[in-house]
């Protein structure tokens, strides 16, 4: 909460009625120590800023307001105002979506009150419920980008895909899909020496596209190419990402991850929290988000899902990230246990102040994002749009050869022009007209699950999973 001494009082009152459903930090609760540091520390920690403007706020006390302002904005989190009178938004932020509550005076009644509730809600949650347990966001907002959950994020590599780097985001950009994924190693190898990736990058961050970078390592680890001081010193390394991750701005990047860890769950913590420590401080001047990703130890000896719970929701109150990601292969051996995993984590961070977006990363197979998504997972990236051909009506993948069997048969379904005209261009690759099928179908996809999870109709998604639907269910609402 950010606002000047004059009103405080008022404000009071309102963090009284917002602390009935979410947790709020406001000045007082300095003790004692440097006062900027803890305001800016408080504001990396938050969820989102909610200025409170009134005539109070003179253009000479705006510039506090202001500067904090500022802060939140490089540092990516939604600001929220709230106007309690008549009153300026800083220079600047006259854009922001603001909420008017003209003559507000602490009543939980007000329109203006319960319009402010609403956009918090719809931004970072709906808070807590009387039985303690937490509302599920409908979106996340990135960088002023709004990304309604859960999501799929399209993501990019030079691995084992129908598609180059470049040849794929030039695709998407012209799709704009709501996100997309670039692998560091890739863009690495591309970024520095291809204006027109370059461009098309930059184009895209600039987009309403939400863009994020992972580490870059899974394909840095699939080409044999990480740093080796002796055997491969131009390998991929922690510098090569910083470098890039600078340059090329992205909404949202993973921070440096170590595959296969070792050690018990306190020391995979640390070991997470430690490097990503380090990459914030490398990446101090960053406008974008950093956002851990944890790998669990080869060996360990607890159950999966108590102990990916347990590593898990231990990073995100170490860190306070705006989500965590977690590899979906490292959740179990199957789907059924896979989804166990996933509710066990979801059910152990809703015990933290609260709600932290879960990204599994490399799941693209419809089934299972339904699967995990009515679990308790939010977003989703793998390859498979770019690497096989999903049937509109099953859900099932075929191999990317055969989309002949289905371009005909499927043209009705497709939603968006911008993905006809490809698929019915002549001149258009077989390569162009099936990834822009599959980005219709994982579009639609998405906003399937969007909808009959906000309407409580999990039970609808898991149908689509043959045979074992009901189990699904059973494990969910055990």
């Amino acid at each position: 909460m950010i606002y000047v001494s004059e009103d405080e009082l008022v404000v009071e009152k309102l963090i009284d009625l917002l602390r009935r459903h979410w947790s709020v930090w406001w000045a007082r609760d300095i003790a004692h120590g440097d006062w900027e540091r803890a305001v800016r520390e408080a504001i990396k920690r938050s969820s989102a800023v909610l200025p409170v403007l009134s005539p109070s706020a003179t253009v000479e006390r705006t510039t506090v307001i202001k500067d904090e302002m500022a802060f939140a904005k490089r540092n990516g989190k939604p600001i929220l105002p709230f106007l309690i009178d008549h009153a300026e938004v800083p220079l600047g932020f006259g854009g922001l979506d603001r909420t008017e509550a003209y003559g507000w005076a602490g009543e939980e009644g007000h329109s203006g009150y319960r319009q402010l509730k609403s956009k918090i809600a719809a931004t970072i949650g709906g808070g807590r419920r009387d039985d303690g347990s937490l509302d599920r966001p409908s979106q996340v907002i990135i960088r002023n980008k709004t990304l309604v959950l859960p999501a799929f994020v399209f993501s990019l590599s030079s691995h084992e895909t129908q598609v180059t780097p470049r040849e794929g985001a030039s695709l998407l950009e012209f799709l704009e899909p709501e996100a997309m994924l670039i692998s560091g190693y890739d863009a690495w190898k591309y970024y520095q020496r291809d204006k027109a990736f370059r461009a098309i990058a930059n184009r895209i961050s600039d987009s309403r596209t939400v863009l994020f970078l992972d580490s870059g390592n899974y394909e840095a680890y699939r080409r044999n190419d990480q740093f080796a001081p002796k055997n491969n010193p131009g390998g991929w390394r922690r510098q090569h990402f910083w470098k890039l991750a600078g340059s090329l701005a992205p909404d949202v990047a993973f921070s440096f991850d170590a595959i296969n860890p070792k050690g018990g769950p306190k020391q995979i913590v640390d070991s997470v929290v430690n490097r990503f420590r380090a990459d914030e401080r490398a990446l101090r001047e960053r406008d974008f988000l950093l956002c851990p990703i944890v790998h669990l130890a080869v060996e360990f000896e607890e159950e999966v899902a108590d102990y990916a719970a347990q590593v898990v929701s231990s990073v995100a109150a170490a860190l306070n990230p705006l989500l965590i990601a977690i590899p979906e292969r490292e959740l179990g051996d199957g789907l059924l246990q896979r989804v166990k995993t996933v509710r066990t984590i979801r059910r152990s961070l809703d015990k933290l102040d609260r709600y932290y977006p879960l990204h599994l990363l490399g799941t693209g197979n419809p089934l299972s994002m339904v699967a995990l998504a009515s679990a308790g997972a939010d977003l989703f990236d793998g390859l498979e749009w770019c690497r096989t051909v999903a049937d509109y009506d099953s859900g099932y993948l075929f191999h990317f050869q055969h989309f002949d069997c289905f371009r005909e048969a499927r043209l009705n379904r497709i939603q968006d022009q911008k993905v006809r005209s490809v698929v019915e261009d002549p001149k258009a690759s077989y390569a162009s007209q099936t990834l822009s099928y599959n980005v219709d179908y994982f579009r639609d996809m998405a906003r399937t699950m969007q909808n009959l999870i906000r309407a409580g109709q999990s039970r609808l998604l898991l149908n689509m999973v043959p045979n074992v639907g009901t189990d699904l269910f059973r494990t969910i609402s055990g």
